[in-house]
């Protein structure tokens, strides 16, 4: 099968678990045997264009005509089974389903964050989950400045969102729309998208076998220092070094706005250690030592890769009761799950975990969740299925059909 995979990569300052999911995607179909042609931009570009492209950046990501056009003359060229959407934000533009459509090809997009829906793509405010503009247009995103606290740089993406919405292009020109949680596929049909449309594969996380020997000795935390994260929540809730000894170490891995704060607790908490950023691999290495990772978000999480890779890594999970993040822990199963801003919760669910008889019991049954839903292998099969379902719906016309968004490509 020939595939067309496009993605706008985010800038590379910016860790990004799609541009990983994207990457692994990509690797996956090829070493299987398909054939993949890549089209990505990369934001990173941007900070490089002149100064009238840059002013003219928050229209063409409504609508790139020269994006549409690119896009048709590669098409043309390569004549793909299928397309493979991923971020089209902010240099592609879902301009890029009509250049598809026009050439009769199906269309699978990923919904990897809500930005169909929300200026901000993560249904987030004030450092809390925020629903004000799910199945609505996105006025409230402009009027509390979403995207980048700043009105003027949240007018145009809302106005976009406004515009696709009303127009329903994401569900005119896409055959199959793939969510990868159950929640992300709840919020979207909440919105107002074709329930039946949609299909939830979750992402895979590649593994080399190694698994964890032990109980492990640390709790570890990976990913961003910042409030929405839950790190403060965190920090709050880890105690003192004279009762942090039954815990283990607190591991901290990542970067952002709290590490200063962070650092300076460990100086006075040894029990606590400040990592920073570290190599894919060598996070690798550290989650298989670790008692536990917690994952104590505020804010909503469209999947959660690094709990699907402490499981592969036979490491149980503490992580908020919110979004996909409760789909993926079973609390009393293969990790503890605690409200989110909730200190006194989180401790406990830590202590519950850390007991190095309940870390063995729960990871090897998180182990064997990740070997029933999340390798490469069941990734591979689905997103095949994916494909072959979309482009036999798409041949047959049943899409237009019972599509109830489908219409002479004329009208536009």
């Amino acid at each position: 099968m020939r595939v067309a995979m496009l993605h706008n990569r985010y800038r590379s300052g910016q860790p990004s678990g799609e541009n990983t999911v994207v990457a692994q995607t990509v690797d996956l179909l090829g070493n299987s045997g398909h054939e993949i042609d890549l089209y990505a931009r990369n934001s990173d570009d941007i900070a490089a264009m002149g100064r009238k492209d840059r002013a003219l950046l928050p229209f063409r990501s409504v609508w790139s005509f020269s994006a549409e056009r690119d896009l048709t003359q590669l098409l043309q060229a390569n004549r793909p089974d299928v397309v493979h959407v991923h971020n089209t934000f902010p240099l592609f533009s879902p301009s890029v389903l009509r250049a598809a459509h026009r050439l009769d090809l199906p269309v699978v997009a990923t919904l990897h964050n809500f930005r169909l829906m929300c200026a901000n793509a993560v249904l987030q405010r004030d450092g809390g989950p925020c629903d004000s503009c799910v199945g609505k247009l996105p006025l409230a995103g402009v009027r509390h400045s979403c995207y980048r606290e700043s009105r003027v740089q949240t007018l145009p993406l809302a106005t976009s969102i406004g515009i696709h919405n009303t127009l329903h292009t994401w569900q005119r020109y896409v055959t199959k729309l793939i969510a990868p949680s159950e929640f992300v596929r709840e919020r979207y049909v909440a919105h107002g998208f074709d329930a039946d449309r949609i299909v939830v594969k979750p992402h895979a996380v590649p593994h080399d076998g190694q698994v964890r020997t032990g109980p492990g000795d640390a709790v570890v935390f990976l990913g961003r220092l910042v409030e929405d994260k839950g790190f403060a929540d965190l920090l709050r809730a880890w105690p003192g070094p004279a009762d942090a000894a039954s815990l283990g170490r607190l591991v901290v891995i990542g970067d952002g706005p709290l590490r200063a704060e962070a650092e300076e607790r460990a100086r006075k908490d040894l029990s606590i250690q400040v990592l920073g950023q570290l190599p894919w691999a060598d996070c690798m290495d550290v989650l298989r030592s670790a008692r536990a990772v917690v994952v104590p978000a505020r804010s909503y999480e469209t999947f959660g890769l690094v709990v699907v890779e402490a499981f592969a890594h036979g490491v149980p999970v503490i992580a908020s009761r919110l979004g996909a993040l409760a789909e993926l822990v079973d609390d009393g199963e293969t990790g503890a799950l605690a409200e989110p801003g909730d200190t006194d919760g989180l401790r406990k669910a830590i202590e519950l975990v850390t007991d190095p008889a309940t870390s063995v019991a729960f990871g090897q049954r998180a182990r064997q969740v990740y070997l029933d839903r999340f390798t490469p292998e069941r990734d591979l099969a689905a997103t095949e299925r994916i494909y072959t379902d979309a482009i036999a719906e798409h041949t047959s016309g049943e899409r237009i059909r019972k599509g109830r968004w489908a219409r002479r490509d004329a009208e536009v």
